[in-house]
């Protein structure tokens, strides 16, 4: 099984920190790097991201099976079609001091549970995870998200 093209061409083409980026999903725009850095970096962001993804493979090995037996082969054709793609945006964004490097990682693991899910949903109508949904349109907008707190995602 591989991601879709539809969501390679999608994620790839991601324009991270640009301007002009309204939403409906509720945020906080963390005004500082350092402070984006922290949050981004933090094990209460990681274990939150972790506990979304738990919760989605858990309904995916309750309800369908087979397409949970797919997670690593989807997991390894993200990694070979989009996330060189993606690195290399980010790099730049290195370059340009508009994110650190610590930041990568999690961006990166963001990305890949993005491809999987909306590949995954596209094959079964009845996943849903809203999470997984906002992280998506928050990335597509050019923002970075880095937290969650009271209801809100922060972004960069």
């Amino acid at each position: 099984m591989k991601i879709i093209s539809e969501v390679v061409d999608n994620l790839t083409s991601i324009k991270l920190l640009v301007n002009s980026r309204k939403t409906n999903i509720p945020i906080i725009e963390l005004d500082k790097l350092s402070i984006a850095e922290k949050n981004i970096t933090s094990l209460k962001w990681e274990n939150f991201v972790l506990e979304q993804r738990g919760d989605l493979t858990a309904y995916l090995l309750k309800n369908e099976r087979e397409i949970f037996k797919k997670w690593n082969e989807l997991s390894r054709d993200a990694k070979e079609r989009i996330i060189p793609i993606v690195t290399k945006k980010l790099f730049a964004l290195v370059e340009e001091k508009k994110i650190f490097e610590s930041m990568i990682p999690q961006i990166r693991f963001d990305i890949i549970n993005i491809s999987i899910y909306l590949t995954i949903k596209n094959e079964c109508l009845n996943v849903n995870s809203p999470f997984f949904d906002d992280l998506y349109t928050l990335y597509r907008l050019g923002y970075i998200p880095c937290g969650y707190a009271k209801g809100k995602y922060k972004v960069l």
